[in-house]
């Protein structure tokens, strides 16, 4: 017979979050990555628990050898704040570093194995510029979609693509959804003065930016994606077994596959359905709809497409109304059923990675205890849409009020499946060309001129009785031709020495991952593509 574990109740016995921006001494104080972790020690201020009550440290941040030359991470961090003798441990789930750091040392307590925690999360951008950044984050795609100029705006890009498609949408409709997205986040940002991007950008502005090109600061508006901020921040958790106003009432987490042309679909993230899933069982909550009114939303926005997506995955909106859940203030606005990201969210308050999910819950505590909220949900995405986080906090005596059914998730979407090992194009290539089917395409486009640079496409094709898709890149200048293809559509795909064609367009790679994050390539190189290396 499975014994279910029984979690001792855990509590938020004090929170700290320091303003979100580019701490470099221009935008703000210029401080060091440690620098940054000892602010954290403020979270003590608020709480008689003291340091050398803390059993254990936990800190999420994502890839700090990369970002800040900094490794042994959370021993160090442990001790710039004075906390000595304690467990220390770093978790890195990417941009969910500082949920599943919340997660990691809330079990800690559940568990009976300390009484007090300290959960970090951390992430300070700015010591690489925006090209390097973003090289590093590409390190969580699979290396060989990475390769062929797979990015996080092209996820958010392929995301959004599919909601077009799947809502029938227009370039000049999903333009008008964005900008209306956009005006929503930093409606909320500029009464945040804790937030990155704190000031209005009207639909006019909006729009004038987008003729001026002065856009790429913020967003690619015409390319189906909008993105966050480059942005720092630090943000501390102390956990406790010793009651508090606020009690940690549900926590879920889900991994989906790593690789993103295997994916089934893009318009629903089963890594988030399967985390609130499991969070809202540990609460006892059958239906999370059963609390409007009552609880703040604190979902994760970086691109336009996810907002709408994650509202629908974590059970507050119908698929219907996908399109209009944000944009209705009657359902998400302040005063709305389900208040969602009224600090400015990803988009407005930025998105310092490993920090941003710690900060969530941060902002989520402060509301309740502020008398605002009864109950708050963090959610938080991790690596390509993969390793996903749903917190649940509630003030203490909510939670006592109601009843805690025993629940367990059910239901649940299935994941992707990987591609077998040994399947790649150039065993599919031996002989005749081979008609695949076009399944999605996104275009990266230089942020001055306005010119592609490079394409990703995912074709699919039947291999040994079963259809399995291929990620790849061609170059920019193919544009005009990859754009009228629709999904579905037949496309041909054949080997000509060593180069592979599709639709007679060599296919290219753009990068090289490598130990620092990932490298431009001038050239091509199709041994891992094509099964040679």
């Amino acid at each position: 017979m499975t014994q279910h574990f029984k979690p001792r109740e855990v509590y938020v016995a004090s929170s700290y979050a320091a303003p979100v921006g580019r701490y470099n001494g221009r935008e703000r104080e210029a401080l060091s990555f440690l620098q940054m972790a000892e602010k954290a020690g403020e979270v003590f201020a608020g709480s008689r628990i003291r340091r050398s009550e803390v059993g254990a440290v936990v800190v999420g941040c994502q890839n700090p050898v990369a970002f800040s030359g900094v490794d042994n991470t959370a021993a160090k961090i442990a001790g710039v704040l004075g906390i000595s003798g304690a467990k220390s441990v770093l978790i890195d789930t990417a941009s969910s570093s500082g949920a599943s750091a919340l997660e990691y040392a809330y079990l800690q307590i559940a568990s009976g194995r300390c009484d007090h925690v300290l959960a970090i999360g951390i992430q300070k951008m700015s010591d690489v510029s925006t090209g390097q950044a973003t090289r590093i984050v590409a390190g969580v795609i699979d290396k060989d979609e990475a390769e062929f100029g797979l990015s996080m705006p092209a996820c958010g890009a392929l995301v959004a693509r599919s909601l077009i498609e799947r809502l029938k949408l227009s370039t000049e409709e999903w333009t008008a959804f964005s900008a209306l997205l956009t005006q929503r986040a930093h409606r909320f940002a500029a009464r945040n003065p804790d937030a990155h991007l704190n000031f209005e950008i009207p639909l006019e502005e909006y729009y004038r930016q987008i003729v001026t090109g002065k856009n790429y600061r913020y967003w690619w508006p015409l390319r189906y994606h909008d993105f966050c901020p480059m942005s720092d921040g630090v943000a501390a958790v102390l956990l406790s077994a010793t009651p508090h106003e606020v009690i940690v009432s549900g926590v879920g987490s889900a991994t989906d596959i790593p690789t993103i042309a295997d994916r089934p679909y893009f318009h629903s993230f089963p890594a988030t359905v399967r985390a609130a899933a499991e969070a809202y069982a540990m609460a006892g909550i059958r239906k999370i709809t059963d609390f409007a009114g009552k609880i703040h939303v604190n979902m994760h926005d970086p691109f336009n497409g996810f907002g709408p997506i994650n509202m629908v995955d974590l059970g507050f909106v119908p698929r219907r109304r996908i399109l209009e859940s944000l944009l209705n203030d009657e359902l998400t606005g302040e005063f709305g059923s389900f208040p969602t990201n009224i600090t400015g969210g990803l988009k407005g308050r930025g998105h310092p990675l490993g920090a941003t999910g710690m900060i969530q819950i941060v902002e989520n505590h402060r509301l309740i205890t502020g008398g605002r909220f009864q109950m708050g949900l963090a959610h938080s995405i991790g690596g390509p849409i993969n390793n996903n986080v749903v917190t649940l906090l509630e003030r203490t005596s909510h939670y006592r009020q109601r009843s805690h059914p025993q629940l367990s998730p059910w239901g649940l979407p299935p994941l992707g499946r990987m591609k077998p090992k040994n399947l790649n194009l150039g065993e599919l290539l031996t002989g005749e060309p081979v008609t695949g089917r076009f399944v999605a395409a996104t275009t990266r486009f230089d942020f001055k001129t306005g010119a592609p640079e490079g394409i990703i496409l995912i074709v699919s094709c039947l291999a040994h009785g079963e259809r399995h898709s291929f990620l790849f890149g061609v170059g920019g200048e193919h544009y005009a031709e990859i754009v009228q293809l629709k999904s579905g559509e037949p496309v041909s795909l054949e080997r000509s020495g060593d180069e592979i064609l599709v639709n007679r367009i060599p296919v290219k790679k753009f990068y090289r991952r490598t130990m620092d994050g990932v490298l431009e390539l001038a050239g091509s190189g199709w041994k891992k593509l094509t099964g040679q290396g």
